[in-house]
């Protein structure tokens, strides 16, 4: 018998037992589609939190002391830091030097508040913040317009600032372009000092909050340089981190970047008897957020095809009393000069295409689930202005290697379940079989 006549005897079956055929395949079914749920949700959750991290930046790295005896950084410290620990501004200006597009730094003071009179008269609250060429990176902001604070505005001592675009919404009421504006900020303690506006970035408000009462009131960083903060704040020098975030330029491969650095400190710490520099970075704890996903994903998909057993010996039960029903034809078949072998493949056909139907209407359902749920997040994600901002639309993304490796499993679980009851037809005895009633 051909392949093609196994499959439509098989179909033929099947259409003959309607309930019976799906019944039996309940369980694949639910096993199949728990199996892409998980395995979509997962796919789905790992893009999502890649692109929030994506968006805050993974170009960043912390380099931080550690004591040479220490097994991670979690572990307490017994040696206390003196002055000659300390990661000095001056290593970090020769790191640069010698790397000049590579790394930034992303160090922040914040100094306080302060307010500024809009057109309209009214007082526009503002939070004052020291900063480097990188530390807007570091914090997920995106330049929209003018420039970035740049490290000649830090060593130069300039008066320059980078302005928020809702501070700009708040302050400029007439739309007015802020780039090249001069502000006048008044501090806490009574002075004021102005500044130049030389860039507008998109404030970030799952990085740095939201307002209670919405954009007019919020109360946004401006970020000004750092030597300008310390001089604000009465310490026109300082020259030591315990630790400090660094950015780097996309451009450039990250473990690259990193090695760089780790070799620039390890030469510089080498005579350091309590003390070396390691390093931290979005990219480690990107991986670690992936791997952690991968195996929650592993362990529940696994849990959830145990309910493919279930299914899978529903349909060796079914298929026995198919046998069973099917005896005097088998008989037939074997008396007409049948082999063995035919009526073996026939029957394990037909526990294949009842596990194949089961698996496809299985991946098709938990497609259909993650849709729902795909909707769901997004009405969530929509209802909270600061998570629509980072996160945006959640995009469904199926895992296709686990909807193949389903079709496979479906097959396989046909193939192994079918076999026994294969097996009984194509050893009956075909007199045995021709009297059975």
């Amino acid at each position: 018998m051909s392949f093609l006549e196994n499959l439509k005897m098989a179909f033929s079956s099947i259409a003959a037992n309607k309930m019976r055929s799906l019944l039996t395949m309940l369980g694949i079914i639910i096993g199949i589609s728990a199996v892409i749920t998980i395995t979509t949700l997962g796919t789905t959750l790992r893009a999502t939190v890649k692109g929030a991290l994506d968006s805050l930046g993974t170009n960043l790295f912390y380099v931080y002391l550690q004591e040479k005896n220490m097994d991670n950084y979690y572990d307490s410290y017994d040696i206390e830091t003196t002055p000659e620990d300390l990661i000095t501004m001056s290593m970090l200006e020769e790191l640069i030097a010698k790397y000049p597009d590579e790394i930034r730094i992303a160090e922040e003071n914040p100094i306080g508040s302060g307010t500024l009179r809009n057109t309209e008269k009214k007082d526009i609250p503002v939070n004052i913040v020291g900063a480097y060429d990188g530390t807007l990176d570091y914090n997920g902001c995106k330049i929209l317009a003018g420039r970035n604070i740049t490290m000649e505005d830090v060593t130069r001592k300039k008066y320059t600032c980078v302005v928020s675009h809702i501070f700009v919404k708040q302050y400029f009421k007439n739309g007015e372009n802020p780039v090249g504006h001069v502000i006048s900020i008044n501090m806490e303690n009574g002075a004021a000092y102005e500044f130049t506006i030389v860039g507008v970035y998109r404030y970030n408000t799952l990085v740095n909050g939201a307002g209670p009462n919405g954009t007019d009131e919020m109360k946004t960083p401006i970020y000004i340089p750092n030597t300008i903060a310390l001089q604000l704040q009465g310490n026109y020098y300082f020259d030591g981190f315990w630790g400090i975030p660094l950015t780097f330029n996309v451009k450039y491969d990250a473990n690259d970047v990193k090695a760089h650095i780790k070799d620039f400190f390890d030469e510089k710490y080498a005579s350091n008897k309590n003390f070396m520099v390691s390093i931290n970075s979005a990219m480690d704890e990107l991986k670690t957020i992936d791997m952690v996903i991968n195996v929650i994903t592993i362990i529940v998909s696994v849990i959830a095809a145990i309910s493919l057993i279930v299914g899978g010996v529903g349909v060796m039960n079914i298929m026995l009393v198919s046998v069973t029903e099917r005896t005097r034809e088998i008989g037939v078949r074997k008396a007409l000069g049948a082999k063995k072998r035919a009526i073996k493949r026939q029957f394990v056909t037909e526990a294949i295409i009842i596990c194949l139907i089961g698996g496809i209407i299985g991946i098709l359902i938990g497609l259909l689930n993650g849709e729902i749920i795909g909707l769901v997040a997004n009405m969530i994600i929509k209802s909270e202005p600061s998570y629509s901002e980072i996160l945006g639309n959640v995009t469904i993304q199926p895992s296709f290697g686990a909807i193949i490796i389903s079709l496979i499993f479906s097959m396989l679980t046909g193939v192994f379940f079918g076999l026994y009851p294969a097996s009984k037809a194509a050893k009956m005895n075909p007199i045995d079989a021709l009297r059975y009633d």
